[in-house]
């Protein structure tokens, strides 16, 4: 008998649920499902790109300025654009990037067109969303009305010719905000993007394959981030597994950066 067959005959077996959930726990540390910048990865790519002298970036889904302030810790002389549409969230961005001189606050969303909408506000901030978030234990406070810009819009009107780095953490809505930038995306406008995919994607109904799709069909590669590298991979019906986090996109043609983000050395 195969030890497959083995383990769906005993699926019941206390023992072997044992073991498929410690095989589970043993996937997700492998697939690096991990939210702290400091390890998984993110700030490695911040170190990266910062060899590279970016002239702008934006930070969508800003937040409190955490990840913004590890952005400029890095790149002291590169304009960053903070997007946080949350009132009381973007009053304290203000606040926590109030030195910093090249930090500009948006008090915007990113989406695919110019709008307005209500977004859902939960205990921590972090976990704001346009979604209605289920399947987890977050208590709804309250909803807002926030303002959303399109991507092409906001880079044409501030005349962003090139912009160095995208970064979108917006719970849920990355693929919209994504589809907003797809003019600047088709033009090569945009070196490096990078997006979250996780849970959450269950309830948008965007899958990573979704953003695969789009990404190469405008000539760009995605890879996962890991603490020490990028992998870029094809897409694969295994990694449709909801754990994310991050994920990066860099055009096809870009081997020096492909390959800067793909190395193991910060």
């Amino acid at each position: 008998m195969s030890l497959k067959n083995l383990f769906k005959r005993n699926s019941h077996n206390l023992l072997f649920k044992g073991l498929s959930g410690f095989g589970r726990s043993m996937h997700r540390i492998y697939e690096n499902r991990n939210h702290n910048p400091h390890s998984n990865g993110e700030k490695t790519i911040i170190k990266k790109i910062s060899t590279t002298d970016p002239k702008v970036i934006i930070d969508g889904g800003a937040n409190t300025g955490t990840y913004s302030k590890l952005l400029n810790s890095f790149n002291p002389e590169c304009l960053i654009y903070s997007f946080e549409p949350v009132d009381t969230t973007y009053e304290k961005l203000k606040a926590n990037t109030n030195d910093l001189v090249n930090v500009y606050p948006i008090k915007k969303g990113l989406f695919h067109k110019k709008t307005n909408k209500k977004i859902n506000i939960y205990e921590s901030s972090t976990h704001a969303s346009i979604f209605d978030i289920r399947g987890n234990n977050l208590q709804q406070q309250k909803t807002e009305n926030i303002k959303l810009v399109k991507g092409d819009h906001f880079l044409d009107r501030h005349r962003i010719d090139t912009l160095d780095f995208l970064k979108l953490d917006i719970e849920g809505a990355d693929f919209d905000a994504v589809k907003g930038f797809e003019k600047s995306i088709s033009d090569q406008k945009i070196r490096i993007i990078q997006f979250e995919y996780g849970y959450i994607n269950i309830t948008t109904k965007n899958l990573l394959i979704d953003f695969y799709s789009f990404f190469n069909k405008h000539g760009y590669v995605v890879g996962k981030i890991f603490p020490r590298k990028v992998k870029f991979r094809p897409y694969k019906y295994k990694y449709e597994d909801f754990i994310g986090p991050n994920f990066v996109a860099v055009h096809e043609s870009d081997r020096e950066m492909i390959n800067l983000l793909g190395s193991r050395n910060p």
